[in-house]
């Protein structure tokens, strides 16, 4: 190539020239104009080696060039001519990557306009969801005025009320009040001489000190200080469980009250009324109580004893009259929203819209508002405990009339457009059956009052039991599908990138921008790969069919059927359909604890009718089925978890009446022991749900 660029310089100018030029308008490989060059070059050499003067060959290639023709016309022979003489695998290479190229642009193009799609709002679902869950009755039937009247006048517990209820009903703090009663009972001389030693020290405080300290035990905490650093905030807290087993523990083993292990700092404890700004000035004005720690182990003890000590074992015993000194006046202050709470549940139907926040932009039937449901849940056992007391004090009538309230109430949150708003009523009615079973387990009604009580029990479910309803949810899944989906193009629509991460949550609620913008491509990506807008919602209709057909299914049939859960569908790709997987309720659960709600409710009207052949006929029937012959009964219950009648039997002046429970086994009515608790309503490996005798001694 040297050799050639080194010739060029004899060739004359308007060669040299014409050649740079014709090189240039090719636009082709280096390589290949460099051969042409070489070539066109060596043709003006050969034509011009005859020229005897410069001036000659100066001519002679003009007219050279004259005899090429058009330059441009030139150049684009040139350039097929070297492209037909290429070998074969070049070419293929080259039409590859031009290929890739023009699909890469493609894509590009697609992504852009795929990201920047825009969802249409056309149906207002959640116009149709209170329209579907809205009966065409008189407002004046309507319970839900006098339901919100009653979360109005509702009065929370206080901190001390809450935790002596806690002792009936959660596991924890069952077992603590259980082990400190034993620990109080085995203990009980040396506490009582630990008192006589130490009481002194709490009589030296002033009755301002007492009240500080006293306040502290209604709210469980413990203060103690920490003197070492004489700081405002060097108070530390402890529990009163902890608190009294350090003092035992001292107790028995003879040693000197040291300071408790802590469970926080003083801020932690604080709550409105706590009386945090009193011991802060304790410590800022040097006058804590001396013998501070023998002083609160006097009023700790004290208290425990109090709580724990006639605490009854079976968690369905009478009330103590303590826990009733404690109770009692909540339930009084509670008496205008109890009321207001009664008249609720005895109307016909209840309507409450649904509604918005207003602080959200988002219009999505996802950001519905319904906060009803806690303040409800609060009524409901206030409820039970307003049922609990008036037993106790020997108001049978009035306990039982507030159970059955509890049970109407429930029934006005059944069937609703929303899953959470239907487990919910099934929770409150399971609490006014039990209510129902603990008071004939305790208490002996005659038999008008048991027929009375049956009567007003069926009464309230005329018809069938309601079970799940799935409609609400179907809304709610093509509300979020018009709100992420664009409207119109290929298959209906697409999902727009980001948009399922409002559901997902694939991004931190924090991020910024920035992050966003990061995964902007992987979103794009995963919204691409996902079926179209129409494909998803005829997936979604077959599922949602599928299951409203399946939630009206046994669980027992479905056992036998081997139905599969919706993320088992085998129809279904993971990848395609993620907003579905996403979306879909577990409809197999929820509508199993509809079945356990229906069987809860015939089982108690089973037992009521056996106790009244009993008071009959002075003893049980033999079968189920004399109750229907004697039309006490409509019919015997089917048990869901077997599709047969309940399990009746007689046993030693009483009957047993229990399902199979979750693992379709009859268990001869034992029931599951799980973490050294028993499980009502059995596990999936053992255990039968008994209805009768009422199981004792199980919080739950």
């Amino acid at each position: 190539m040297s050799d050639r660029k080194s010739d060029s310089k004899n060739l004359p100018a308007c060669a040299v020239e014409y050649v740079r030029r014709l090189l240039k308008k090719m636009r082709y490989r280096r390589k290949v104009r460099d051969d042409v060059e070489a070539e066109l070059k060596a043709h003006f050499e050969d034509e011009l080696k005859d020229c005897k003067s410069d001036k000659e060959r100066q001519q002679r290639a003009r007219y050279l060039v004259a005899d090429f023709g058009d330059m441009k016309l030139l150049a684009i022979l040139l350039r097929r001519a070297k492209k037909r003489c290429r070998p074969l695998w070049r070419t293929v290479i080259a039409r590859t990557f031009q290929a890739i190229g023009v699909l890469i642009l493609c894509f590009i193009v697609y992504a852009v306009w795929f990201s920047f799609g825009e969802p249409t709002i056309r149906v207002d679902y959640i116009r149709l969801l209170n329209q579907m869950n809205q009966p065409q009755l008189l407002d004046q039937d309507n319970a839900w005025p006098h339901y919100e009247k009653a979360i109005k006048l509702f009065v929370p517990q206080s901190p001390l009320v809450e935790k002596v209820i806690s002792y009936r009903h959660h596991s924890g703090d069952r077992e603590d009040a259980m082990r400190l009663k034993k620990m109080l009972l085995d203990n009980e001389s040396q506490i009582q001489l630990w008192f006589e030693k130490n009481q002194k020290y709490w009589d030296n405080l002033t009755h301002e000190q007492q009240t500080v300290l006293l306040k502290c035990l209604e709210y469980n905490w413990v203060p103690f200080p920490i003197i070492a650093y004489q700081s405002p905030n060097d108070w530390r807290t402890t529990t009163l469980v902890r608190m009294t087993e350090h003092i035992i523990r001292c107790i028995k083993e003879d040693t000197e009250l040291t300071t408790p292990t802590s469970s926080g700092t003083l801020s932690l404890s604080s709550a409105p009324e706590y009386p945090s700004d009193e011991l802060k000035r304790w410590i800022e004005n040097n006058t804590i109580p001396p013998n501070h720690l023998q002083a609160v182990s006097v009023a700790v003890l004290n208290e425990a004893i109090k709580r724990f000590k006639n605490l009854p074992e079976d968690i369905s015993a009478p009330l103590t009259e303590i826990e009733c000194e404690y109770i009692r006046p909540w339930i009084e202050q509670n008496e205008a929203a109890w009321q207001q709470y009664a008249a609720g549940s005895a109307k016909s139907y209840c309507y409450r819209p649904y509604t918005f926040d207003p602080n959200v932009q988002d219009y999505s039937i996802m950001n519905i508002l319904m906060p009803h449901l806690a303040p409800l849940r609060r009524l409901v056992m206030m409820s039970v405990w307003h049922a609990r007391i008036n037993r106790d004090q020997g108001q049978l009538k009035q306990s039982i009339e507030d159970c059955l309230t509890i049970v109407r109430s429930a029934r006005h949150w059944q069937n609703k457009g929303s899953i959470i708003e239907q487990l919910v009523s099934q929770g409150i009615s399971n609490l006014g059956h039990e209510e129902i079973l603990n008071i004939l387990s305790d208490r002996k009604l005659s038999t008008a009052e048991l027929l009375k009580l049956q009567e007003q029990l069926s009464q309230i479910y005329p018809g069938d039991y309601p079970l799940m309803n799935l409609e609400g949810e179907r809304l709610v899944f093509m509300d979020v599908i018009q709100r992420s989906f664009t409207d119109g193009g290929p298959g209906g629509g697409h999902l727009i990138p980001g948009m399922w991460d409002e559901y997902t949550g694939y991004l931190a609620l924090d991020s910024d921008d920035r992050d966003k913008r990061i995964f902007m491509p992987f979103l794009t990506a995963a919204s691409m790969v996902h079926a179209r807008r129409d494909a998803t919602i005829a997936k979604a209709n077959e599922i949602y069919d599928l299951q409203s057909k399946t939630t009206k299914m046994t669980p027992y049939e479905r056992h036998v059927s081997n139905i599969k859960a919706v993320d088992e569908y085998e129809s279904m790709h993971s990848y395609r359909f993620f907003m579905i997987q996403i979306l879909m309720p577990a409809t197999g659960r929820a509508s199993e604890l509809a079945y356990r709600g229906k069987i809860h409710h015939e089982a108690t009207l089973t037992i009521l009718a056996l106790l009244r052949w009993r008071q009959e006929n002075n003893q049980y029937p033999a079968a189920l089925d004399e109750l229907v012959a004697a039309g006490l009964l409509k019919e015997p219950p089917v048990d869901p978890y077997s599709d047969k009648p309940l399990v009746y039997k007689k046993t030693n002046g009483d009957f047993t009446l229990y399902s199979v429970g979750p693992n379709f086994k009859d268990d001869t009515g034992e029931i599951a022991i799980k973490h050294n608790r028993p499980y009502k309503w059995g596990t999936d490996e053992d255990g039968d749900i008994v209805f009768w005798p009422v199981a004792k001694s199980m919080p739950r």
